[in-house]
């Protein structure tokens, strides 16, 4: 009979590791805060989009809504004139039922005059473009409401050298601020005066 085999006795057991160590925790804290750094500057970035995003809209909407006014008024004026010294476009034209009831009755003389505020509204809006309107006569200072942000400071003009009145062609130029840092965007667009145009 062959003998039998036994084998060999259990070793006694390994001692139970009861926590981390301290260079495992270590180690841990170094992930976590690659994490939240890198957590933390898509924050900063996505934030940063967002007030650019926004900046580009709110210059989008200046430049529509201003440009479509003064269009407007251009295209209609009997009478108009730029004051270079002050900066104010002036533009007057009859009242022919299209204003509202609150404002000038119809066949009285509409006066309009733009300009840029006096000082900035904010640093991160810029000057805004003002318009003052009153009836048969020239608006005062409470009658200048603001139209739209987001100009740079003697950013409202009229381009003169291009400006051919004799065609009635006009030339208005803006200037808007593209980001916070103060940078602008020149933009110049033509309106023609149906009065001076027909003559």
């Amino acid at each position: 009979m062959r003998p039998r085999m036994t084998s060999p006795a259990p070793s006694p057991a390994a001692p139970r590791q009861a926590g981390f160590t301290l260079i495992e925790l270590m180690v841990a804290l170094l992930i976590g805060l690659i994490v939240i750094l890198g957590a933390g500057q898509l924050f900063l970035m996505g934030f940063q989009t967002f007030r650019q995003i926004e900046l580009l809209s709110n210059k989008q909407a200046a430049l529509t809504f201003a440009t479509e006014t003064l269009i407007r008024d251009i295209r209609r004026a009997d009478t108009l004139s730029y004051d270079s010294a002050a900066g104010e476009l002036k533009v007057e034209f009859p009242n022919n039922g299209e204003m509202s009831s609150a404002s000038c009755s119809e066949g009285q003389r509409v006066v309009r005059i733009y300009r840029l505020s006096s000082a900035a509204v904010s640093p991160s809006e810029g000057w805004s473009l003002d318009m003052g309107q009153n009836c048969d006569g020239d608006p005062s200072g409470s009658d200048f409401e603001p139209l739209v942000t987001s100009f740079a400071e003697n950013g409202f003009g009229r381009d003169e050298m291009s400006t051919d009145e004799v065609n009635g062609v006009w030339v208005i130029t803006f200037s808007l601020l593209s980001s916070q840092d103060g940078d602008t965007d020149d933009f110049a667009f033509r309106a023609v005066n149906r009065n001076d145009a027909i003559d």
